[in-house]
């Protein structure tokens, strides 16, 4: 069955369940005596969503969430135990690298068989063929047996087959993380290409800059459960405060959000960050401000407990979730304590350096043990939007203060280089 026109995925009460058992002839004795000797573990437990044709939807998680499980299925090439999954469009799906190729065939020859596997015609994947080995960047190995490539040159070869398709419906199990700089870049690029052709793309990554630069949507995955599905900084934050939670052991209300009030939760932790403004040099607050001018971040912290060592901080993210600059008293060298009942005001020195553009202030509070952050009490975060006006002297988002530039004139004859081709 196909979901309605304006979809390319749909998914209702999709569960995977797999038995375990202690030793393999558990098994067999469970056939013979129809008696259970396995604990049934659950992969995913009433997972729904629908995709949109053309939007881009990564999935994040712990290991374990159930993330790689929901992507076999999607492809499929795992069934499920219960639910439905519904599919309109041809679909390209890269899962395990290199899985699927045969270990004598030659690269060449496996990048026919895998060509094939996605439903292209063998005179298809010889017009292909170039361009998958040129962006390999393999051509050197080509015709060499593919047990003898490396893992990072077996998983080029794979993505290169997989991505050289037109698809529908694209479905990336980690694969962005594939070989050097220099490659990720080209997969971002091609990820890119498929994206703006109208594509759907459904990726899985543990890296949320990449969910922060490609994704339209996130999907937070928790113990085969969806935990949260929303914007990707949401899905971020959620991350988060997932991490702090089960990593330092704080409450559920580790985390609030600024912009929105009915958001706004009561910390449990013994502090709260109430607020955090931008001032200018009068004490006024304001949201435009101009580069290259000084200006004050100013939070404050209510302390609900008692504190011989507190770690307050600030982050400067854009609007996509993507932090820019983070700094706090740990990292200035100033140690602040706090007592039950008190309202710590801190303000931090921000000369402005960014770019033109949007950005998004967020404040945490932490217990400080010496030199380090021991756990977090409380962070607020999209707690207070400006946009910087006024150009400088760079391109980008932030002034790095490069700004001295030396010049020399040699005679050709006399650079090696030159002299060397000469």
């Amino acid at each position: 069955m196909k979901p309605p026109s304006h979809l390319a995925i749909r998914v209702e009460n999709l569960s995977k369940r797999y038995r375990v058992y202690l030793k393999p002839a558990d098994m067999l004795l469970e056939l013979l005596t129809r008696k259970q000797r396995h604990t049934e573990a659950w992969a995913l437990k009433d997972v729904s969503f629908e995709v949109r044709k053309g939007e881009v939807l990564g999935v994040i998680g712990r290991n374990g969430a159930g993330k790689s499980t929901l992507l076999k299925i999607l492809a499929g090439t795992l069934d499920s135990t219960s639910g439905r999954v519904e599919i309109s469009g041809k679909v390209s799906a890269i899962l395990e690298l290199g899985t699927g190729f045969l270990p004598e065939y030659t690269g060449r020859e496996n990048v026919i068989v895998g060509g094939m596997c996605l439903g292209m015609s063998r005179q298809q994947i010889k017009k292909k063929l170039n361009w998958i080995v040129e962006f390999s960047e393999l051509g050197h190995v080509i015709d060499r047996p593919f047990k003898t490539y490396s893992s990072g040159m077996k998983a080029r070869l794979t993505f290169a087959t997989a991505i050289s398709i037109d698809p529908e419906i694209l479905i990336v199990d980690e694969a962005l993380g594939t070989g050097d700089a220099l490659f990720q870049e080209k997969c971002f690029k091609r990820i890119r290409e498929i994206t703006s052709s109208g594509a759907t793309v459904f990726f899985v990554t543990h890296s949320m800059a990449t969910i922060f630069d490609l994704c339209h949507r996130a999907i937070l995955l928790h113990q085969g459960g969806i935990l949260i599905d929303d914007l990707p900084r949401r899905a971020g934050y959620a991350y988060e405060k997932l991490l702090a939670q089960e990593r330092d052991g704080v409450g559920e209300n580790v985390m609030s959000y600024g912009l929105d009030a009915h958001d706004k939760e009561e910390a449990a932790s013994g502090a709260k960050m109430l607020d955090i403004v931008l001032l200018n040099e009068k004490g006024v607050s304001v949201t435009d401000i101009w580069y290259g001018r000084q200006y004050t971040v100013r939070t404050r912290v209510h302390c609900l407990e008692d504190f011989p060592s507190l770690n307050v901080g600030y982050r400067i993210q854009r609007p996509n979730g993507e932090a820019l600059y983070a700094t706090s008293t740990l990292h200035n060298g100033v140690d602040i304590t706090g007592r039950k009942g008190e309202i710590l005001e801190i303000d931090f020195e921000f000369p402005c350096k960014l770019g033109n553009g949007t950005f998004l202030l967020g404040c945490g509070v932490g217990i400080r043990n010496d030199n380090v952050q021991t756990e977090i009490l409380h962070i607020l975060v999209e707690a207070y939007q400006f946009n910087v006006l006024g150009t400088g002297p760079f391109s980008g988002m932030v002034d790095l203060g490069l700004h001295g530039t030396t010049v020399r004139k040699i005679s050709g004859n006399d650079h090696p280089l030159i002299a060397k081709s000469a």
